[in-house]
């Protein structure tokens, strides 16, 4: 079971952090366009971010079950609570990026939409950070 998991964690870190790396480039792409044309299309673009739900849900799951051994010696991993820590600030940072998107497509998107690339900056870096904390807790 701890390997049906495992690779379930994996193919949820990459549905996530996919996600923030084609948001990134796709508001590169963006920028590129007039500025009515470059809204419209991120806007589309939000679509994408399901998929970086479904891969933040996955990881959660999994990543509960594959806790287990650790739960009761987590006072004694720094590292391993930075890594939790950081998974909750994430989770934080893409419910605010989903409510800014919400609002953006029920109207006045330039007002709405104006804080979202440093906060998907943000989330990007929050999870390579997490990620880098997994592989040094549990290389």
């Amino acid at each position: 079971m701890r390997e049906t998991m495992l690779i379930i964690h994996f193919i949820g870190l990459t549905m996530g952090l996919g996600t923030s790396f084609a948001m990134l480039f796709l508001g590169i792409a963006s920028s590129k366009m007039e500025a009515e044309k470059g809204r419209e299309f991120l806007l589309n673009a939000t679509a994408v971010s399901r998929m970086g739900h479904i891969g933040l849900v996955l990881l959660l799951i999994s990543g509960g079950y594959l806790m287990t051994p650790y739960w009761a010696v987590l006072s004694d991993q720094p590292l391993l609570i930075a890594k939790l820590v950081l998974f909750v600030v994430l989770g934080g940072v893409i419910g605010v990026l989903t409510s800014k998107a919400r609002k953006a497509r029920l109207g006045d998107a330039e007002k709405h939409m104006a804080g979202m690339p440093p906060l998907g900056r943000l989330a990007m870096l929050t999870g390579l950070a997490a990620l880098v904390l997994a592989v040094l807790v549990f290389h």
